[in-house]
């Protein structure tokens, strides 16, 4: 193998490292972002369970006891 494709070939190597540290950290974020992510839907759907249930038990009732 001549010089220059040994220098290619390091130049390369070295680029991959680079990119592999590159998606390891862009692993790590999006791991982070998705437990973000996570925590505030999960609060969101509580919010919006209780106040379909709020919404329903006001129906209910109306629909039951003829407050209209």
């Amino acid at each position: 193998m001549n010089d220059t494709k040994a220098r290619q070939y390091a130049h390369l190597a070295q680029q991959l490292k680079t990119l592999q540290a590159n998606l390891s950290q862009t692993s790590k974020h999006m791991e982070t972002m998705s437990n973000q992510c996570n925590e505030h839907l999960v609060g969101q759907l509580g919010k919006v369970h209780a106040s379909w249930f709020i919404g329903g038990n006001r129906c209910f009732e109306e629909e039951m006891l003829g407050k209209r």
